[in-house]
């Protein structure tokens, strides 16, 4: 089965095939908002990007899990986890 991910590479070469910035330049450009977000929502646990949406940390706690095919018990462990609430822009864009 074949995902339908988009790498940091695709970005990259979309962006430098319509702005024909250096791909040098646009590596540390995309590293950069990539270490904002990350770097904000680990500070503050949500950031909203205007036009685009919001992203957010959720706290999971523990809970018992079933592995399906045996049946079989097991703790899942509380974690964080990020959700992403697109803002109304993204999803007229997406709908129309």
């Amino acid at each position: 089965m074949k995902r339908d991910n988009i790498t940091r590479n695709d970005i990259l070469k979309e962006i430098h095939s319509s702005l024909g910035i250096p791909m040098i330049f646009l590596e540390k450009i995309l590293h950069s908002i990539l270490e904002i977000i990350i770097n904000e929502l680990d500070e503050k646990n949500k950031i909203k990007i205007s036009g685009f949406g919001t992203f957010k940390i959720l706290n999971k706690n523990s809970r018992i899990g079933r592995n399906p095919r045996t049946g079989d018990e097991y703790e899942i462990k509380s974690r964080r986890t990020v959700v992403f609430h697109p803002s109304i822009k993204v999803k007229k864009k997406i709908n129309d």
